[in-house]
């Protein structure tokens, strides 16, 4: 009988957004020592926070991938905490706009989650039909409806207090950083519960998988040599030891760090430029800016031939900005002031805040409306969501 020939590691080849990543660093150094005025400048700081944000996002994912190899995570459970820490750049970004503009982040916050909703709602056009329906992922169709619908009714009525505080005179002007507090710290324990859902819906689904695997493989070893064989194909180019997941991991932060840092820059250079550019429409600028990650997901969920991956993703985009990003952002504002650094600057009771907040209310309930009928969307649900998404920015974005 021979020995068998011990396979050979293949050679560490850089992947894409390694260069990417690389290059990104290696610019926002260049520009941290040399200083560029003018559109110069924020258009090369716009390419270095776009590189950095979009390889720092790969690499989060990527170490995410690792810890499914490693711990035994199935798909859906490994792609819901890679869409959670794919939210890292853009909580980054928004600590940056905290320092500087805490009201302006507050905001920046919920536009995006109309950016999202828009972007969910137009790639849901790209699904395959049946009969004129896309049917959507049975998990968001179970967890997802009962958090859109909190999600808007805590809108509603967070905006509601905001009207009747400005409308009747009230002392009271901004939202302060206990009600901050309150605010962001209920919408994280709502996500977090709605994260354990998740999973817990997925668990009929890995039992499925557990008891396919054991049928093929008494159907002989030929079977089990092609499962291996698909479980090596599936876990390629991902870290296989704990400390290249804890190093992708952190590098995944750091480049988060760098491009928010860049990409507050170029915030401060549109508001500076363009003066008569409204608040809103700054706003609505840097939150397309913010969501670069969840478009680097969805791409790359789309080109390799996955859309309800896709259409996942960019659902858990919307919802995440608020129930994860957005409350963040009001735990960092509540924080900062308690700690003196921001000293009691909150966010204002104005038209800009108020809008932001009471049209969570429609977005997310005509979403609700459409997935829990019969869990599709058809044409004339997106067609609606389209010309809604439209309006709403439409109105966030005139003259307020």
């Amino acid at each position: 009988m021979s020995a068998a020939i011990p396979a050979t590691p293949s050679p560490f080849k850089m992947p894409i957004w390694g260069y990417v990543l690389a290059g990104g660093m290696i610019l926002a150094l260049v520009l941290h020592f040399v200083h560029l005025e003018g559109a110069l400048g924020a258009g090369l700081e716009v390419i270095a926070g776009l590189a950095l944000i979009g390889g720092s996002c790969e690499a989060l994912i990527v170490s995410v991938e690792g810890m499914s190899a490693l711990f035994g995570w199935n798909k859906f459970v490994g792609g819901t905490i890679a869409a959670v820490v794919s939210n890292v750049p853009e909580i980054a970004l928004l600590g940056f706009f905290v320092l500087d503009d805490p009201a302006m982040a507050f905001v920046i916050a919920l536009m995006s989650v109309y950016t999202n909703s828009m972007v969910f709602a137009l790639y849901a056009l790209l699904l395959p039909k049946d009969r004129g329906s896309a049917s959507i992922p049975a998990p968001i169709v179970r967890a997802g409806t009962d958090l859109l619908s909190f999600g808007g009714g805590l809108c509603l009525a967070l905006a509601g207090t905001m009207i009747c505080l400005r409308e009747f005179d009230s002392p009271i002007t901004s939202i302060g950083a206990p009600e901050l507090a309150f605010v962001g710290g209920a919408l994280f324990l709502v996500f977090m519960t709605f994260l354990i859902t998740l999973v817990k819906n997925s668990k009929a689904e890995a039992e499925d998988e557990k008891r396919t695997r054991e049928a093929a493989r008494a159907a002989g070893e030929e079977a089990k040599g092609n499962q291996e064989v698909a479980h090596e194909e599936a876990h390629a180019g991902v870290p296989k030891t704990l400390g290249g997941v804890v190093g992708l991991l952190l590098l995944g932060v750091l480049g988060s760090f760098l491009g928010g840092h860049a990409m507050s820059d170029v915030g401060d250079f549109i508001v500076t430029s363009f003066p008569g550019l409204s608040r809103m429409t700054v706003a609505l600028i840097l939150a397309l800016i913010a969501g670069v990650p969840t478009y680097v997901i969805v791409g790359n969920a789309h080109l390799q031939k996955q859309p309800l991956i896709a259409l996942s993703n960019t659902f858990g985009g919307l919802t995440q900005n608020l129930f994860n990003v957005m409350a963040i952002c009001c735990l960092m504002i509540a924080g900062f002031n308690w700690l003196g650094i921001l000293d009691h600057t909150t966010i204002p009771i104005n038209l800009a805040t108020t809008l932001s907040v009471l049209f969570i209310y429609p977005t997310y309930t005509i979403l609700a409306r459409a997935i829990e009928d019969d869990g599709k969307f058809n044409w004339i649900e997106l067609v609606s969501l389209l010309a809604l998404f439209s309006f709403l920015m439409f109105i966030l974005t005139r003259d307020t």
